[in-house]
């Protein structure tokens, strides 16, 4: 299989979830991305609801991309879903279709593997939105397979920000540490995006109007979304757009302040804590530079 050079391949792995749809639907929409599939894992809501939600990111953004279910729980503790900002459909009430498909499989694990063995080595990235269930089972069933990933870039953690489910736990890698820690020692060309760079990216009631504008219908429904995450905030500003940050750093590199750090999981917290994996961190992004390209990304 071949691709232009320019495009990335990329599998999303995702808790659908109010963020993680302007995050998918700014993926499916830009020429420099070839999604190739999405993975769902219980996360901001339980497996059945991210997976169905999932297919109706696809089904309003009128593609066909395989839907494959994976993970229904963590590797070590009870789901804990965020039912309380993501709403009860994982989308805060916004309307979408229904799938136009049904998930092509519900082993996220082997359909990940089977992509990367389709295509060359370091060829295909894996954008992770939720909890890393889904990879830390890939590198436990075939780290072969895993060894393929060009790239994974995470949200996930609180590095010096406080968290956000704890003192310095973020729900992600809280949500499922054992995951996370599995991930973290294994070896990959891994990029974390914490708190610590998602907190910046916000919108405001002008950004909602301005995607309005361009009549186009992922940039309305992104408009819609972050609306339903104002109902969560008193301020001037949305919640922060924490999943987008994931395909706007694989796109705009040059917009977030990027370090080594070495860090590990606290299992019994979730939180991140200095320690021996060096892996890539973003601390810092330009907002202003960041809401402008995702503008522009879902309105066109």
């Amino acid at each position: 299989m071949t691709t232009p050079a320019h495009v990335n391949i990329v599998i999303i792995d995702t808790d659908p979830g109010i963020d993680d749809a302007i995050a998918i639907l700014y993926a499916l929409g830009h020429d420099g991305i070839d999604v190739a599939a999405i993975t769902t894992v219980a996360g901001n809501i339980g497996l059945s609801v991210t997976t169905r939600n999932a297919g109706r990111i696809c089904a309003l953004a009128g593609v066909d991309t395989p839907v494959h279910a994976g993970a229904a729980a963590p590797l070590g503790r009870e789901a804990r879903p965020e039912t309380g900002i993501h709403g009860n459909d994982g989308l805060g009430g916004v309307e979408f279709p229904e799938p136009t498909t049904a998930p092509r499989s519900h082993d996220a694990v082997g359909a990940i593997q089977a992509i990367l063995e389709a295509h060359p080595p370091q060829s295909i990235d894996l954008h992770c939105l939720g909890p890393l269930t889904n990879l830390a089972l890939l590198l436990q069933r075939a780290p072969a397979a895993a060894a393929r990933i060009r790239r994974v870039i995470a949200m996930g953690g609180a590095v010096d920000e406080p968290g956000n489910v704890g003192p310095k736990a973020e729900f992600n890698i809280a949500h499922d540490p054992h995951a996370a820690a599995i991930v973290l020692a294994a070896g990959l060309d891994f990029t974390l995006i914490p708190l610590d760079a998602t907190r910046q990216l916000r919108a405001d009631a002008a950004y909602i109007t301005a995607l309005h504008a361009t009549g186009h219908t992922p940039a309305i429904a992104a408009a819609e979304l972050i609306e339903a995450y104002f109902t969560a905030t008193d301020g001037a500003e949305s919640r922060p757009l924490h999943d987008p940050c994931v395909p706007l750093l694989a796109q705009n590199p040059r917009h977030f302040r990027i370090i080594e750090r070495g860090l590990a999981v606290d299992i019994e917290s979730g939180a991140l804590i200095e320690g021996p994996h060096r892996i890539k961190v973003a601390m810092g992004l330009d907002a202003p530079a960041l809401r402008a390209v995702l503008l522009q990304g879902l309105g066109t």
